[in-house]
């Protein structure tokens, strides 16, 4: 990635803004990907391993071709190691586990509370002061996932909300994520090279969930579904993991947060075309309180925001 500027101007600058919407559809998808490769039989972890792994080959093919080589000094590999769980062998393998039981655009949902949960560490971390607006944000995305969980008929089957509560982990795991890239990454590290270090000890991490779990999975012949879903998921992820951190790079995590806007919707409208998924009435208005919460949380950390700029 090319290295342009950083802080509130490149936050408006048409290629960043661009990034955003192309991350919020490639999180949006994930939801779908997983749902097609669960359904049709591929094991949790050997599913993260192998997705993790394509796109750890695909990223490291575009490093080579511009020249820019991960470094293994220990400032650059805590954060391969920290992202690499936090960021996708964690999530992944939840939403794996679950996807098969909830509808994916009730999945999606998630992604709408990683502003909020962003703000929420900030403060527990004094990055940020307390603010009565945010704080309205906070509570109204909380009521959403109310809204979710509680009513019997927010959800096809009252026995989904365990699984939703279980999904998530995933939103909460994202925004730790983005508050440690923006504290931890070292300030030359590459959007590329992060992404390759990252994607690879995320490998490493359901390589060895895989072997000790015995879901040895290697895309049995003839090729179905699941094949070209993990296939799929490959590419996903070598594009969405070099944009995390370039977007964090160039306008920091507040701005990267706003593409779950997309990544939420884009997630409900892929659970309906795929699927034929038809959320009720509750679920639209989660959907609602989650990004009028999003709306007041969102100029949020602006001292994180210097920071990682």
């Amino acid at each position: 990635m090319t290295k342009e500027g950083t802080g509130p101007a490149a936050a408006t600058a048409p290629l960043t803004i661009g990034m955003l919407f192309v991350l919020g559809l490639s999180f949006g998808i994930v939801y779908s990907i997983n749902v097609t490769a669960t359904s049709d039989g591929v094991p949790v972890f050997a599913y993260v391993f192998w997705q993790s792994l394509g796109a750890a080959g695909i990223v490291l093919l575009f490093c080579a071709a511009f020249r820019r080589w991960p470094r293994l000094e220990w400032a650059h590999l805590r954060v391969y190691a920290i992202t690499g769980m936090l960021n996708l062998a964690l999530p992944y393998a939840v939403l794996t586990f679950v996807a098969p039981k909830v509808p994916s655009g009730v999945l999606s949902l998630g992604l709408t509370l990683v502003p909020i949960l962003v703000y929420a560490l900030a403060l527990l971390l004094r990055l940020d002061r307390f603010g009565w607006r945010r704080a309205l944000g906070i509570l109204l995305g909380f009521a959403g996932v109310l809204l979710v969980l509680l009513p019997r008929t927010s959800l096809p089957s009252p026995e989904m909300v365990g699984w939703v509560a279980l999904g998530l982990v995933a939103p909460l795991t994202y925004a730790l994520n983005a508050v440690i890239i923006a504290l931890m990454r070292p300030p030359e590290a590459g959007s590329l090279p992060m992404g390759f270090g990252l994607l690879t000890f995320s490998a490493f991490y359901s390589g060895i969930a895989m072997a000790v779990s015995g879901e040895f999975w290697a895309f049995p012949a003839p090729f179905s579904a699941a094949d070209w879903a993990t296939i799929a998921a490959m590419a996903n992820n070598a594009l969405t993991y070099v944009l995390v951190f370039e977007i964090i790079r160039r306008a920091g995590p507040v701005v990267f947060s706003t593409s779950n806007y997309i990544a939420t919707l884009a997630g409900l409208g892929f659970g309906m075309w795929f699927f034929g998924d038809r959320p009720s009435a509750w679920i639209w208005a989660a959907l609602v309180l989650m990004c009028a919460g999003l709306y007041l949380v969102n100029f949020a950390l602006p001292r994180l925001a210097r920071r990682a700029g």
